[in-house]
């Protein structure tokens, strides 16, 4: 099976690493220099919003709101409808806002991030109220998480597809959606988790200008042609895109009614690459590895971040 995957940052540790999207477990000594570059706030080393880190799910969304990153109505009650404690691991601090490890070379993706694409998703959504019924697809469910919040999000306007290829994560997020949220899972609900191949869908005819809404948390260098392919006219992706295991950049790709796709950067962010199953699973047991290379090759973005 060879999902595309997704949800994949580096996560913050009890030992101090911080690791915020996807983020290389930068040590605590360099996040603290972003922060006094930027004016005292602890703020990611990637992007430079602050964090929004919190005590509780209702802090997390206030701060998150405070700091711009929720910023439509739609996403903001989404958001706020779906716990993350009910999606992070146990033993990590489920309202840091930091990514956090899921296992099988998975991570469930900093608050940040999920919020800021939950926000351009809801953007497109708000774009175009039409009485039609919106369909969404989250390509790797990982821990359910932005699965749930996308069905929240349409409510009773659309659907959600959303597919994983790690069978036991497949599993958990189908428990961790179940624990406040199985009506979206019932029969007539709006979300369908199934554990499967995305890559295949790129042969699937019944996909190919499917979805009004993508959401991918895997980075592709460039936007592939079979991934464009999958959005009706005027419908987007959010998805990051740049080189493996370096900055990206959380972009927007929207296809035009014409058929014509402009894309728009906007957050930096650290992803895992979209591989197979096999590869994914290979990663995560050289994590140690993965994340040395994502740290240097992230050097210099202090810099960048202050100006």
């Amino acid at each position: 099976q060879v999902l595309p995957k997704i949800s994949a940052q580096l996560s913050l540790t009890r030992a101090g690493a911080v690791a915020t999207s996807m983020g290389a477990a930068i040590a605590q000594e360099d996040e603290e220099d972003v922060a006094d570059s930027l004016g005292g706030e602890p703020r990611c080393r990637f992007c430079g919003v602050p964090l929004s880190s919190a005590s509780s799910h209702d802090g997390l969304c206030a701060n998150l709101q405070r700091n711009g990153l929720l910023r439509t109505v739609a996403a903001a009650a989404a958001y706020g409808a779906v716990d993350r404690a009910d999606f992070a691991p146990e033993d990590f601090d489920a309202y840091a806002d930091a990514a956090l490890p899921l296992g099988a070379g998975a991570q469930l993706s900093a608050p940040h991030v999920h919020a800021r694409a939950l926000d351009l998703l809801a953007e497109r959504l708000d774009s175009d109220p039409g009485p039609r019924a919106v369909r969404a697809l989250d390509l790797g469910a990982g821990s359910g998480c932005m699965s749930a919040m996308l069905g929240r999000l349409l409510h009773s306007r659309g659907t959600v597809l959303a597919v994983e290829h790690i069978n036991e994560l497949a599993d958990q997020a189908r428990q961790n959606i179940a624990k406040q949220h199985g009506d979206l899972l019932m029969r007539d609900g709006p979300l369908e988790l199934r554990c499967g191949d995305g890559l295949d869908m790129a042969n699937q005819f019944e996909h190919a200008g499917a979805f009004d809404l993508v959401h991918c948390g895997a980075a592709f260098a460039q936007a592939e042609p079979w991934f464009v392919a999958l959005l009706r006219p005027g419908g987007r992706a959010v998805v990051p895109l740049g080189p493996t295991d370096a900055p990206q950049w959380l972009c927007t790709v929207d296809k035009m009614q014409d058929g014509s796709v402009q894309t728009q950067r906007h957050i930096r962010v650290l992803y895992v690459p979209v591989i197979s199953a096999a590869a994914q699973r290979a990663r995560g047991e050289r994590w140690d590895e993965v994340v040395q290379r994502c740290v240097e090759n992230s050097r210099g973005l202090d810099d960048e971040v202050a100006q």
